[in-house]
């Protein structure tokens, strides 16, 4: 039987509002995944010790630690429209503020301005498309999200790098500052109406900062994001250094698969649970920071890549279901705020750790030492979730 007019359009998916929402997470993430093969080299431009690459890399997150947590709120104050546009000027501003810091410990502050950032806006999208999309399509809708940053992962870095070995790292930040204002201008022209926030039963309960049922996944996350560290520290170094080519072949392969293992991840974690999902994926990851850590050949650079990026693919819809099924429906703004705080810790953090670690032993060695973590993680929540969880469902 054909469903009625009212019934097709509450399932509707795309709309204009829709379309910009996923086009400020792509061109924000496109500035931010540009710098990635940037900043190290400019660390090394201006006389900088390897080990200062993970303290400027790191202090990125450093102030999105803070921020992240209050985005939420700020997202259901203000509207998710004005966190975005604010966040996106904030990153287009401050990439450009490289070209004046002519020191390495000026970066730093240029680095955590970029963090408020990078901390605000991706709040502001995930919540544009939860409130736009119809419940029936919410993993569909949420997954295009996802791919829609994925996307940006695979031409940005190698572009960037390319743009800088011929123009100069001007050039660079000035293309870095372009793809930030880009997501700005799409802010604009989003409807503050459409992407409200509805009102429900729980409107009026307060909501914390960190949602304690966050905290186990989080923990898990956070030994992925681990392995983000030095990847965004030190692979331009490794792949210079081993004669590997351009270290943004290694983001466009990692995107390529992510885009791929995407497009089913999510209905087999629905299917098979989340712990079917998220261990392989972390163990794939793990893999691949070892074989980064053994890499002499191009080919093995991009196979790495492939093993992290279907790995992150497996581990994100299933993490992030597994998270809103443990906490109370009041408590889901604020538990995927607490999610994304892995980033913060898991990646910046590690490479304000990894940095001294590169300067005693090698840049090589942090990649083996993520791919450790990764393993611990992935035995965490192994240990952690013994019996196996249902397919998340609404609460």
């Amino acid at each position: 039987m054909q469903r009625s007019f009212v019934e097709v359009s509450r399932s509707a998916l795309w709309s204009s509002d829709y379309v910009l929402a996923l086009l400020i997470a792509h061109a924000l993430f496109a500035s931010y995944m540009a710098l990635v093969t940037m900043v190290p080299l400019y660390v090394l431009h201006l006389d900088g010790a390897e080990w200062q690459i993970g303290v400027v890399v790191g202090s990125f997150g450093v102030a999105s630690f803070f921020i992240r947590p209050f985005a939420g709120q700020w997202t259901r104050l203000l509207g998710a429209k004005r966190v975005a546009l604010a966040g996106s000027a904030i990153f287009a501003v401050a990439s450009l503020l490289y070209l004046p810091a002519l020191n390495v410990w000026l970066l730093i502050p240029v680095r955590m301005l970029q963090g408020i950032g990078l901390a605000m806006t991706p709040v502001a999208t995930v919540t544009m498309v939860a409130n736009l999309v119809p419940p029936v399509r919410r993993a569909e809708g949420l997954g295009n999200h996802v791919n829609a940053i994925a996307l940006a992962s695979l031409y940005a870095p190698f572009l960037s790098y390319a743009l800088v070995s011929t123009h100069g790292f001007a050039w660079g930040f000035v293309g870095a500052a372009g793809f930030a204002a880009i997501a700005a201008l799409a802010a604009l022209g989003i409807s503050p109406v459409r992407v409200r926030t509805p009102e429900g039963a729980d409107a009026a309960q307060k909501v914390p900062l960190i949602a304690p049922g966050a905290l186990l996944p989080t923990a898990v996350f956070i030994s992925y994001a681990f392995t983000t560290a030095p990847v965004h520290a030190y692979l331009p170094l490794l792949a210079e250094d081993r004669n590997l080519g351009n270290p943004g072949l290694y983001f466009t392969a990692n995107s390529l698969a992510t885009m791929a293992v995407l497009l089913g991840a999510g209905r087999a974690a629905d299917r098979l649970g989340q712990r079917a999902m998220v261990v392989p994926g972390l163990l794939l990851a793990g893999a691949g920071m070892f074989a980064l850590f053994a890499a002499h050949h191009r080919l093995v650079l991009l196979g790495a890549a492939v093993l992290v990026g279907a790995g992150f693919a497996m581990i994100q819809p299933a993490l992030q279901s597994f998270t809103v099924g443990r906490v109370p429906p009041n408590q889901r703004s604020a538990a995927l705020a607490t999610l994304q705080s892995g980033w913060d810790i898991g990646g910046n953090g590690g490479a304000l750790l990894l940095g001294p670690v590169a300067g005693v032993l090698s840049a090589a060695s942090t990649f083996a030492i993520a791919g450790a973590g990764v393993l611990v993680g992935a035995a965490g929540f192994g240990l952690g979730t013994r019996r196996v969880d249902p397919p998340s469902a609404e609460r």
